[in-house]
């Protein structure tokens, strides 16, 4: 993959897919173009990604908001989780638990990184973190779970 390092492993259906999520994601997805979203590594199960943390998301004490750590790391711990598929198939979080550790000043670049810990049955287990990529410092931890192979609501259903 370009930009990031070999991804081996990975179904050529699947690496195809996130390349094309990688590129939507970089270029036409408005926040992540707006965090300057840029990959690191996609390899089977596991992704990481920088991206800088822009004033707009700044918290009323200066800080950057913790409801941007969980967007970030939900969005990347879906890619992690099609890297560790054998076939195409649409996911759905589940649950997401994430922690916020520590704060970051606005403008400062940031490394998400999460592997897809276990795939069983339609589940999928994926962990990870956020961390400043100038000192490494923990920005916030997350485990969640995604469904997989996910169908939209059945013709006739109110919700």
């Amino acid at each position: 993959m370009t930009d990031a390092r070999k991804s081996d492993g990975i179904n050529p259906a699947i690496g195809e897919m996130l390349r094309s999520a990688r590129d939507f994601l970089a270029h036409e997805h408005s926040l992540f173009r707006t965090l300057e979203l840029r990959p690191i590594l996609i390899g089977k199960g596991k992704a990481t990604f920088s991206m800088v943390l822009p004033a707009d998301f700044a918290a009323a004490d200066g800080a950057i908001h913790g409801g941007l750590y969980t967007i970030i790391l939900d969005s990347i711990f879906g890619l992690a989780v099609f890297t560790a598929l054998e076939e195409i198939k649409p996911i759905a979080t589940i649950n997401l638990r994430t922690d916020h550790i520590g704060s970051i000043e606005p403008g400062a670049r940031a490394l998400c990184e999460a592997s897809c810990d276990a795939v069983r049955a339609d589940v999928a287990y994926v962990s990870g973190r956020l961390t400043a990529e100038a000192t490494g410092d923990l920005l916030a931890s997350g485990a969640g779970a995604f469904m997989v192979g996910t169908k939209g609501p059945m013709k006739g259903m109110r919700l």
